[in-house]
């Protein structure tokens, strides 16, 4: 294979070497002879690609072209040596930070250029054990290296910045507090302006953001609670929430989060989306589309829920829009039940 008797010499040495420090990962030892030479035929096989020559039948008549031959004449500028240099390190870094195992293996496949099968030769271990690895070893460099990607340029948004003025429920001329249906809705106002956004949300997350706009903390933590602790622990942050589209009267919400290393859009529903940035102190903002499309006049809030409610296919309600308190929650809400234990 490599026409060269020194270079052979030194292959059969390193093939003895390897095996040895590896030979707890043979499982049959009786395939010992086979096992040995298919670790020699795979470094000879590394050895013959590190020639680095390229051979083109069409271009050359078969002579042998230098790897050189193929790079850009251009000579790169300081700057971009710089970056390459710095891009190269991280990368370094990044390979370093695996464990033992999937380094080896990351090595072999990307820089030797061996396949699953030929490192599982060479490691006694199946090919399918070595792509289950190199997944997991993959999976690790990608997040390492995220900043690294490019990112495709931002849709520009025509976004407006709101608030979260109110939760309102309808409740029931009754003696005791009791409501109309089961929907929450959340009102986010124009800061500044004039204009409400009202999304209808679930008991559960209305509840929740009810409590946190008394300034009073829920019976126990929610997941919106846990997801703010998990952000700050990791050291992300959430630099804004936005409500994004409108489908089907169904509303869509973005959270972008950044964790040093760049910035990432998270989709989410609103109401999850909501709880998060009050919690966290985000800021809100709404696509100015959405907002030309639902948006209703402080003047005519509640006439225009009740319309918006006719719109919608739902029957009309009895009773009257009120603010959804802590205390009414605990009266009719999601938490009325709770009790510790």
């Amino acid at each position: 294979m490599l026409a060269d008797a020194h270079e052979a010499e030194d292959v059969v040495q390193e093939a003895a070497v390897t095996a040895y420090l590896d030979l707890e990962r043979l499982e049959q030892p009786e395939r010992f002879g086979a096992w040995l030479c298919g670790i020699a035929v795979n470094l000879a096989k590394m050895r013959l690609r590190q020639r680095r020559t390229h051979v083109s039948l069409d271009d050359s008549g078969g002579r042998a072209i230098p790897a050189s031959a193929w790079l850009d004449e251009r000579e790169p500028s300081p700057e971009e040596r710089l970056e390459a240099a710095e891009q190269l390190s991280l990368v370094h870094e990044a390979i370093s930070l695996l464990p033992d195992h999937q380094r080896r293996l990351v090595l072999l496949s990307y820089l030797d250029g061996l396949s699953p099968r030929e490192i599982g030769a060479l490691l006694g271990r199946s090919a399918g054990s070595v792509r289950v690895a190199l997944h997991r070893a993959r999976t690790q460099l990608r997040e390492q290296l995220s900043p690294l990607a490019p990112r495709p340029a931002r849709k520009e948004l025509h976004m407006i910045e709101m608030t979260v003025a109110d939760v309102v429920v309808r409740l029931l001329p009754e003696e005791e507090p009791k409501l109309a249906d089961g929907h929450r809705i959340v009102l986010l106002r124009e800061r500044g302006g004039e204009r409400v956004l009202p999304i209808w949300i679930g008991a559960a997350e209305g509840d929740s953001l009810a409590f946190q706009l008394a300034s009073e903390a829920t019976p126990r933590p929610l997941t919106a609670d846990l997801t703010a602790r998990l952000l700050e622990a990791a050291g992300g942050r959430i630099e804004r929430v936005l409500v994004s589209s409108l489908v089907e009267n169904t509303f869509y919400a973005v959270v972008t989060v950044s964790n040093g290393g760049g910035a990432s859009d998270v989709d989410a529903r609103p109401s999850d989306a909501l709880n998060l940035a009050v919690r966290v102190g985000a800021p809100i903002f709404v696509d100015d589309g959405v907002l030309e499309e639902s948006a209703l006049e402080a003047r005519d809030l509640y006439g225009g829920l009740d319309r918006v409610r006719v719109k919608l296919g739902e029957p009309p309600l009895e009773g009257e829009w009120r603010t959804l308190s802590p205390e009414l929650v605990r009266n009719v809400g999601s938490f009325g039940s709770w009790r510790p234990k």
